[in-house]
């Protein structure tokens, strides 16, 4: 799984000693606060007669506090959403620079409506025109929008229906989009080279979300590959801001993470169609070590999980990636061991801003890694952004002006997740064994131009207390002082064997471990939960253990059950901030929704019932 590779990848055999923040992180509580404070701010802005025409940088400005609306659960029929939404299906016809085209199709697949899927198409249609000969985009996509362009569109679009595609497939392109298409390209400037990573980052989420309206992006994906491929610096691992000519800031790496991600869901997609299915294991009974124990033993005939995926071996484009995290991982150890932190006053562009993290969150959701370079991103970008909020709400910490500037801090602070599908393929990709296991080149081997970083000191060796010999405190004992080449194998056979004592064992062990063996052992946790009924993941929600709990709650997304809804509102008042966090990851996982309170959620899903 491609998480694991990025995992691995962010400390690549280098274990970088990160000294502890001087506060502490920023709660659940404190994050839900500082959401609300932000999305009541942008509400009044644009939630009243009078609302602004555009935010205070045109109508990507607007986009953005649209999308950051949206991903905070704000609903569609809310004052300033619908607002919004007018606006930005308006100008959308005018618009031409690179960011605004972007934005728009954005915030459009992001409102859902599919009425808009013309106008998304549209939008693509302007940014496959508008990418260069090297596969990126300038400030501009197409030449300004002629009136009489406009208005065929306009009339087009009310006179022609969409005509849905066959079998689940997206829909056709429009009539009157592929011969605007045509002309567009027939238009544009075939010498054209160049473009900066900055608009090209944009470009690429705007230009993936399009394939599913019907966009024909193909071409323009298969381009974006070549471009990142051909342009990073292998001492770095970074890429320039434009085409091969100034440094690139840490925004960059993030930009080149983006694009890769697209050639890396599409290999997915690829070895789908040609890899056959693997063959089902018929179900075996349980034998539980403890008879009638609901808490620990799954009934007789539940399903086994599914087969892993086979392993691969790691191609170019891999490589491409770990240098990639690894310089990312370096870059954000230094800033905080300089000082600079994540977040800072003296901000430029990408770099210590509100864009930066929003870019760096992007990568971390699209990956699914919860640490890069040793870091727990989010929570260090969150403790950063709730304790720089203003007394109005808002953030003015860079130099975008307070509108985008809270909209980026939301986003972040939601772990926005703009683009599902593409997501869900690059966490599916199968990595090497050798990726897997961590046993790879070092991050300073990957990038040998580096200072040299610390090496963490040794694991402790571990014993835990067990006066009564209990098998399963022996076993987490074994695990937790294990070699790293063993660690691996114990794990996993702590997640796939049947019994009692493997499920407490893991409990143990996520209890006592420390850094990345604890999300190790809470992974191979939540794994093993997942063959468990839906009674007694119920059961497990409601016992002592706060490792139980929490493996339990992201169970209950993980097995994409809807009837948990309810089970995993009830587990945002959990007293322990772990178990609250996974809650509140699941149930946006199942629903897409993200409200603040638990009080919201049950009022959302009293609705949902009738």
């Amino acid at each position: 799984m491609i998480a694991k590779l990025v995992r691995a990848v962010g400390l690549f055999g280098v274990l970088l000693a990160v000294a502890p923040p001087a506060a502490p992180g920023a709660t659940p509580k404190e994050i839900d606060r500082a959401i609300k404070g932000g999305t009541d701010a942008l509400k009044a802005r644009y939630g009243r007669a009078g609302a602004p025409g555009s935010g205070e940088h045109g109508i990507g400005g607007t986009c953005l506090v649209g999308l950051a609306l949206l991903e905070a659960g704000t609903p569609g029929n809310d004052a300033a959403v619908k607002a919004i939404t007018d606006l930005v299906r308006d100008a959308s016809y005018k618009v031409n620079s690179t960011y605004q085209v972007s934005l728009c199709l954005m915030y459009l697949d992001r409102y859902g409506d599919p009425a808009d899927v013309p106008l998304i198409q549209m939008l693509s249609a302007r940014l496959i025109a508008g990418q260069t000969t090297s596969g990126g985009w300038l400030y501009d996509t197409v030449a300004a929008i002629p009136a009489a362009d406009e208005a065929l569109l306009r009339k087009s679009f009310k006179e022609n229906q969409l005509v849905a595609g066959g079998a689940g497939a997206p829909p056709r392109l429009h009539p009157a989009v592929a011969e605007y298409g045509k002309a567009l390209m027939a238009a544009r400037n075939q010498n054209e080279a160049g473009g900066d990573n900055s608009n090209t980052q944009f470009a690429v989420i705007a230009v993936w979300m399009s394939r599913k309206h019907g966009a024909p992006v193909d071409n323009t994906l298969d381009m974006i590959e070549k471009r990142f491929m051909a342009t990073q610096d292998v001492r770095s691992g970074n890429w320039a801001y434009s085409d091969g000519s100034g440094s690139g800031s840490p925004s960059m790496y993030c930009s080149g993470l983006l694009g890769m991600a697209t050639g890396l869901a599409r290999r997915e997609e690829r070895r789908l169609k040609t890899d056959p299915p693997p063959k089902p294991k018929p179900d075996a009974p349980a034998k539980p070590d403890k008879p009638g124990d609901p808490f620990y033993n799954p009934p007789a005939g539940t399903p086994l999980p599914k087969a892993p995926v086979p392993a691969r071996p790691a191609d170019a484009r891999d490589l491409v990636v770990q240098r990639a995290f690894a310089g990312l991982g370096l870059t954000m150890v230094d800033q905080i061991r300089n000082g600079m932190g994540l977040l800072t006053a003296n901000s430029t562009h990408g770099n210590g801003d509100l864009y930066f993290l929003w870019s760096l969150e992007r990568v971390g959701v699209i990956y699914g890694v919860d640490k890069i370079g040793g870091i727990d991103w989010h929570d260090a970008g969150s403790t950063v952004i709730v304790r720089s909020q203003g007394a109005d709400g808002t953030w003015t910490v860079g130099s975008y002006g307070a509108e985008v500037n809270t909209s980026l801090a939301v986003l972040f602070l939601c772990r926005s997740n703009l683009a599902r599908d593409l997501s869900s393929k690059v966490q599916k990709d199968p990595t090497s064994t050798e990726m897997r296991a961590g046993s790879g080149p070092s991050a300073i081997d990957l990038l040998p131009n580096r200072p040299a970083t610390p090496v963490a000191t040794p694991l402790p060796v571990i014993n835990l207390p067990n006066p009564t010999g209990d098998a399963a405190i022996a076993q987490a004992s074994l695990m937790l002082k294990a070699s790293q080449s063993d660690w691996g194998k114990l794990l996993a056979a702590a997640r796939d064997a049947k019994g009692t004592t493997n499920t407490r064992a893991l409990v143990v062990t996520a209890t006592n471990a420390d850094g990345d063996r604890k999300a190790a052992a809470r992974e191979a946790l939540a794994e093993r939960l997942c063959r468990m009924t839906a009674a007694t993941l119920r059961a497990m929600l409601k016992t002592d253990e706060a490792e139980l709990r929490r493996a339990a709650a992201l169970a209950c997304a993980m097995k994409d059950d809807k009837d948990h809804i309810p089970d995993l509102i009830d587990a945002l008042g959990d007293k322990d901030a772990s178990v609250m966090r996974a809650a509140k990851a699941g149930l946006k996982s199942l629903t897409g929704k993200a409200f603040a309170t638990a009080d919201e959620w049950r009022e959302w899903y009293a609705k949902e019932k009738k």
